[in-house]
C-alpha cells in the first residue's frame, strides 16, 4: 500500500479507484462487504475504511490486493488497473492451475519493476503466498557466472522486500547499475553486499551510503525453479 506521490499517480489512482467503485456497486456489495471477504478470504488485515481510501484514490492498493480484489468481483486484475474494458480474463495457458497467480518475470532490473521483463513465459506461484499482502516476482539468471548455486536460465522467485534477515540472496541494485544477484549480511551499522559471481568482490556499505548512494534491496529469494521452467 502507497500513496501517490506525482500528478500522474494520483490520476491513475483515481481512475482504478472510480473503477472499484463501479464494480462494487454493481456486485451489490458495501465497502464493509468487500473488506470482510478480504480478510476472511485472503487473510488481509484491512476494513471498510482502508477500502473506502482506495475507491478514493488516497491509497493505492497493493498487487496482492488487487489480484485479491479481482477474484471477489469475478474480473481480470487489467480491468481494475483500467489497462482494458474487457472484464474477464484469458484463459490460462495450457497446464497452468487456474488457481496460481501470476507474476511477473524480469531479465534484468535496475529499481523496482523497472527493467527487462519477459512476457513469453508464465510464471505462477500459490494464492496462498498472497495472504498479508506480500508480493513477488521472478527473475531469470543469464549466463553462468552465478555457477554453481545458480545456472544460465534458472528461475528464481523473489518476495518483495526492503529488509533481509542475517544472511539471505537478495537482488540488490547499486547506484543506477543492473541489479545482481548478492548475499546480504546485516551489520549494526551496515550490510556486507557479497555478489554470487565470484569476479566480484564483496563491499561492506554504512547506513549512511545505503540511504546515499542508494543501495536497494528489490527482493528476497524465496524458490528456486530449475527443471521445470527449462527452455
Amino acid at each position: 500500500m502507497r500513496k501517490p506521490q506525482t500528478p500522474e499517480k494520483k490520476e491513475e489512482m483515481i481512475r482504478i479507484g472510480s473503477r472499484l467503485n463501479e464494480i462494487r456497486r454493481e456486485a451489490g456489495l458495501s465497502l464493509s462487504d468487500v473488506a470482510d471477504r478480504l480478510s476472511r478470504e485472503y487473510g488481509a488485515n484491512t476494513n471498510k475504511g482502508m477500502i473506502s481510501k482506495y475507491e478514493n484514490g488516497i491509497h493505492e492498493p497493493s498487487a496482492s490486493t488487487i489480484y485479491c480484489l479481482s477474484r471477489i468481483f469475478g474480473v481480470s486484475s487489467d480491468y481494475i488497473m483500467c489497462r482494458t474494458d474487457e472484464k474477464y480474463e484469458a484463459a490460462p495457458t495450457q497446464g497452468a492451475e487456474a488457481t496460481g497467480y501470476c507474476v511477473k518475470l524480469f531479465t534484468s532490473m535496475t529499481d523496482r519493476d523497472t527493467g527487462v521483463q519477459d512476457e513469453t513465459k508464465t510464471i505462477l506461484i500459490p494464492k496462498d503466498w498472497l495472504v498479508g499482502g506480500r508480493e513477488y516476482f521472478a527473475y531469470r539468471v543469464k549466463g553462468g557466472r552465478a555457477a554453481p548455486r545458480y545456472f544460465d536460465g534458472d528461475i528464481i522467485i523473489f518476495e518483495r522486500k526492503i529488509k533481509t534477515r542475517k544472511d539471505q540472496v537478495a537482488l540488490v541494485s547499486v547506484g543506477d547499475a543492473e541489479a545482481s544477484l548478492c548475499l546480504v549480511t546485516k551489520k549494526r551499522n551496515g550490510k556486507i553486499i557479497k555478489p554470487i559471481d565470484p569476479a566480484y568482490d564483496s563491499h561492506f556499505y554504512t547506513t549512511e551510503e545505503i540511504a546515499d548512494i542508494p543501495v536497494k534491496i528489490l527482493g528476497v529469494a524465496v524458490e528456486l525453479r530449475r527443471q521445470d521452467f527449462e527452455d
